[in-house]
């Protein structure tokens, strides 16, 4: 057949992929105790999950950057790594006994500082009634025999536990209480030797006397003024927000506040009501049924079965009323009668009533009955007056279900909140969504992946804004010992759902990642405007034996990291791949770099920027501020990829006039080495250091020198000037401990060897006549102790070997002696 007449050969598809070794997505569920295959409910990748979110009452911690910037790494690997579209809602609880203690307590202080200018008598004895009850409400302090004047007698005794770093909850909560009343203690002694400043005077007094009068001027505010208590919350919402955008996380695709979702919620303790699962007691409160949903074949507390025959936590605050009294309060004496109305001790909170100076919404329920879930709008205040607020679990079950339905995907929240809260919340959908579990075959399963972050710990204590033990997110930035980078690199490296203590080696491992990473990217940053402004012919394009092997390490860490991602989020393995593929990449381009012994070694820059940018492409997934585009490398410059630009546009400027100045140096520097006898000459070594680690360096250029003898150029590299010298200072810093490490190692061997002279200078016959001993043989080793005792044999064997190796070096030294 002729050539040109033959059919080409048939088109064979490629194999389809194999699946069966490929890992598989999987996720610690906290409700299986185990990493479980993760499957959205939605085939068309698309996942739904919601996030508890802040209590807005005080400052955000470190502990809540650890929550929120390692779900947001999580979300970011689950969207841009993984690709789904993730439906994040989180939700702002706006309404909280804490939220409403701590805004009446604000409210009142201020209004008091504007009725009281001056510290005036009355000022000064409603400290003292604040010191008074505050001490009364302090565990432990003995308040009955402990008065202002004899406080600060009482306060030294106390002194070991003001000092101690680590201490348990209850003398985290003793120690915080007993520092205020001291601050007011001062304050109340100073005051009696003139007129306070209310400028020092209130700031010293506020833990107290907020507190007080918080309680003392409750009843003042009607259960209708919401305004005191959603001004308070808006302001700490907003400051949280900033905090986590500072910390760029993603906000939320959807957030809920309870105090916008209150309809929802009574509908939603009305229906469980209807299903049988509650019931509503005289005033208004209204109890989950524990014992009802388990008999009807639910199962309470998935998440912390052990705690399933437990009371549940109900978060109620009682303060002791303003009167002195013997005996319980009135206010406590309240929330017991209603406890005893409760049908077992498990049983918790659905809908509170508000009590006096709480905010309260209108609700069906007062007088024990209530209406079906079907009509659930209440008529005015003054015909419905049963006001009330939600429970502490209910505003997640009822938002959660509101917007993402009977089902969704994930549920993340801190680990404190497991139990009670996220069992609650679990009974409570599945008894809002009530399926007969004895006649249905499809049960409720309102979560299907639970996950929970772990705790933040410093001194073994977890970080709480109760305790008040803990360091601001503003304060860590501000501080300058942390930076948004390295609390990411952080949380990144401790991983999720264990705990993570910050101790100094910990941090010491961020450092050294952080250095490791902007070291390789400025040294990629500096070979790239290199190659970019050299002239001369044409660069070389190798794929040798060294390039390939780089391209296999870069392929091994592309499959590891995927492997560590799929394997629950293993991020702590992922930054040390990535780290391990940085060393290798250094390592490729120390061996081939130029030098006197090999002048035409090469190494691939484009292979080099390759790893570069599949390492930035990574790190911009997690989240960090790297580089935008698809051929960027390295970190941003802080504000954004136009500032990038911006800052790489300028290198470029700058450039050529920072190559001739280095060229000048490099020439400079190469005639002074070979002249360095000359006292000129090493005038200009000096000089030529000075340019590099001095005046440049505060110029933000770091010159790397090379070898100069085949005429390599020192590298530049650009950076940030107070980055670039705190960096000079370490190296310096380090230089310095290794030379004092290597004195202090000459001089311990030359004292070793002076008291090894000295030893041997001892004859052996006498080593042994001391007062230890009374009798001796005639080489001097002793046959019996101070009390005339013989020497046991086991003893005299260890004197003997101790005499013989003395007999040794004493020879020795004698027949030095006699030599010289």
């Amino acid at each position: 057949m002729a050539l040109e007449n033959r059919d080409p050969p048939a088109w064979s598809s490629p194999p389809p992929p194999s699946t069966s070794s490929a890992p598989q997505l999987t996720l610690y569920n906290s409700i299986t105790k185990s990493k479980t295959p993760f499957v959205p409910l939605d085939s068309n990748r698309r996942v739904t999950w919601y996030c508890c979110g802040p209590t807005v009452y005080d400052a955000g911690h470190l502990g809540h950057a650890r929550n929120y910037l390692t779900t947001d790494v999580l979300r970011r690997i689950m969207r841009d790594y993984f690709g789904y579209e993730v439906v994040f809602v989180q939700n702002v609880t706006d309404v909280d006994d804490k939220i409403i203690k701590r805004a009446r307590e604000r409210h009142f202080l201020a209004k008091y500082k504007e009725d009281h200018p001056q510290i005036d008598a009355q000022a000064l004895e409603d400290t003292r009634l604040a010191f008074a009850q505050y001490a009364r409400d302090t565990k432990g302090f003995p308040a009955d025999t402990i008065s202002i004047e004899a406080f600060p007698q009482w306060f030294e005794t106390q002194r070991q536990l003001i000092e101690s770093p680590i201490l348990d909850e209850d003398q985290t909560i003793f120690k915080v209480r007993i520092l205020a009343l001291q601050s007011a203690v001062n304050a109340l002694q100073s005051a009696s030797n003139g007129s306070p400043d209310p400028a020092q005077y209130y700031p010293a007094v506020d833990g107290i006397l907020s507190s007080y009068l918080g309680n003392v001027k409750k009843s003042e505010i009607p259960p209708e003024e919401h305004a005191i208590f959603a001004d308070y919350a808006a302001y700490w919402e907003n400051h949280f927000n900033e905090d986590l955008r500072t910390l760029n996380c993603l906000p939320p695709t959807i957030t809920t506040r309870v105090s916008e979702f209150i309809p929802e919620n009574i509908a939603f303790v009305q229906q469980i009501i209807d299903n049988g699962f509650a019931y509503a007691i005289p005033g208004g409160t209204v109890y989950f049924d524990v014992n009802a949903f388990e008999n009807a074949g639910h199962y309470y507390a998935k998440l912390e079965p052990g705690n399933r025959k437990g009371e549940a936590k109900q978060e109620e605050e009682v303060t002791a009323p303003p009167a002195a009294q013997e005996g319980v309060s009135a206010a406590e004496l309240e929330i017991q009668n209603e406890k005893a109305l409760k049908r077992s001790p498990r049983d918790f909170a659905l809908w509170k009533k508000s009590r006096v100076g709480e905010p309260g919404w209108q609700s069906p329920w007062g007088s024990g009955t209530s209406i079906s879930a079907a009509n659930v709008n209440c008529p005015p205040l003054n015909v419905c007056s049963f006001a009330g607020r939600p429970g502490w679990h209910i505003e997640c079950s009822a938002m959660a279900s509101q917007v993402l339905g009977s089902q969704f995907d994930i549920h993340s929240g801190g680990i404190d909140l497991a139990f009670p809260h996220h069992d609650n919340e679990l009974a409570q959908a599945e008894a809002y969504w009530h399926k007969d579990p004895k006649k249905s075959q499809d049960p409720v399963q309102w979560v299907n992946y639970f996950i929970h972050m772990g705790h933040l710990s410093i001194a073994g204590a977890k970080m709480s804004k109760s305790l008040k033990n803990f360091i601001t997110i503003r304060e860590a930035l501000d501080s300058g010992e942390w930076t948004v980078r390295k609390l990411r690199i952080l949380f990144m490296m401790g991983g999720w759902k264990g705990g993570l203590e910050i101790s100094q080696n910990f941090r010491a491992e961020v450092d050294l990642w952080e250095k490791t990473a902007s070291n390789f990217f400025s040294s990629v940053e500096a070979l790239t405007l290199e190659a970019a402004s050299a002239g001369g012919p044409r660069q070389k394009h190798l794929f040798r034996a060294q390039e390939k092997q780089l391209y296999q390490d870069l392929k091994t860490a592309q499959k590891e990291l995927h492997d560590a991602l799929c394997d629950s989020f293993n991020t702590g393995l992922a930054l040390s791949i990535i780290q391990d593929l940085i060393s290798k990449t250094n390592t490729y381009i120390k061996n081939n770099q130029k030098s006197a012994n090999d002048p035409d070694a090469y190494f691939s820059l484009t292979s080099i920027r390759e790893v570069a940018r599949w390492i930035t492409k990574m790190l911009q997934i997690f989240g960090f501020e790297a580089s935008t585009g698809d051929n960027s490398i390295g970190w941003s410059s802080g504000a954004g990829s136009a500032s990038l630009g911006s800052a790489q546009n300028k290198q470029t400027v700058i450039l050529p006039y920072v190559q001739a100045l280095s060229q000048f140096r490099d020439n400079v520097k190469h005639l002074a080495i070979s002249n360095k006898t000359q006292l000129v000459c090493q005038e200009l070594l000096k000089l030529s250091d000075n340019v590099r680690d001095d005046q440049l360096l505060q110029l933000g250029v770091n010159l790397e020198d090379r070898d100069s003898s085949i005429g390599e150029p020192a590298l530049i590299k650009f950076g940030d000037p107070t980055e670039l010298i705190a960096a000079r200072e370490a190296k310096l810093q380090a230089q310095l401990e290794k030379e004092q490490k290597k004195e202090a190692a000459r001089l311990e061997a030359l004292r070793v060897e002076k008291d090894k002279a000295e030893k041997a200078k001892v004859n052996p016959q006498d080593m042994f006549r001391t007062e230890e001993y009374s009798e001796w043989d005639g080489d001097g080793i002793p046959t019996k102790d101070a009390q005339g005792e013989e020497v046991t044999k086991s003893k005299r064997k260890t004197l003997k070997k101790a005499w013989d190796k003395q007999k040794r070096l004493y020879d020795a030294q004698v027949a030095a002696g006699s030599g010289a």
